[in-house]
């Protein structure tokens, strides 16, 4: 099975030389069904014997809810005071310095 497949399948059951596969979409199901004969093959030769590949489209339980973002502190004073020391010292044309003023003039006292 490809690399980039791996992570978004799973084998649900294997019964009577029946293989039962859940993919997380259908696009991973279509593209699973695509490789279930070299699959089939591959397997066989290992001594697995199957006689038929079965694919479901069954998603996954969401991940749980994340914390809210906390936002990050605002520079103080002395990070202020070196940010505008070198904005000032930034040639007039600099995207770095116009960024760095825009950033100062939104940053309250």
């Amino acid at each position: 099975m490809p690399e980039a497949l791996r992570p978004h399948v799973r084998v649900a059951n294997f019964r009577l030389g029946k293989l039962f596969i859940h993919a997380a979409n259908g696009a991973v199901a279509a593209k699973i069904r695509q490789f279930g004969p070299s699959l089939a093959s591959d397997l066989s030769n290992k001594e697995v014997k199957i006689t038929q590949i079965e694919v479901r489209v069954q998603a996954r339980n969401p991940s749980p809810p994340q914390p809210p973002h906390e936002r990050p502190a605002l520079p103080g004073l002395k990070q202020k005071q070196g940010l505008t020391a070198l904005a000032q010292r930034l040639p007039v044309e600099s995207p770095l310095k116009d960024a760095l003023e825009r950033l100062l003039r939104s940053v309250k006292e």
